[in-house]
């Protein structure tokens, strides 16, 4: 508990540091309606724009990767059921040829035992 309250504290001096930051170096001032925003409302203005925009992008890259993901597997089992469907005369055949070719098991009856 004390130190989820340390973080919530230092979060907070963060974001209020920060926002005097964002409002110094950049002289950027928010107005609602008439009123301009302090700097901690618009730190959190400008965070809250920066998280959609993050959101946005991470929504994009995983569908964009689950887009080729899918793609790639479509394809690989195409290719495997192709291979299985023109081969399979041969991979019997082999399988045959495998299981009367193994060596057989001798079974050694010892009579002390």
């Amino acid at each position: 508990m004390k130190n989820a309250f340390l973080a919530v504290i230092i979060a907070l001096i963060l974001v209020y540091a920060f926002g005097n930051l964002f409002n110094d170096w950049w002289g950027i001032h928010l107005m609602m309606g008439d009123d301009m925003l302090s700097p901690l409302e618009n730190f959190a203005a400008a965070s809250a724009v920066g998280l959609v925009f993050v959101a946005i992008g991470f929504i994009v890259a995983l569908s964009v990767f689950g887009t080729l993901a899918l793609a790639v597997f479509a394809c690989v089992a195409a290719l495997l059921v192709m291979g299985l469907s023109a081969l399979w005369p041969v991979l019997l055949v082999a399988a045959v040829i495998w299981l009367f070719r193994r060596p057989r098991q001798s079974r050694t009856v010892y009579p002390n035992h």
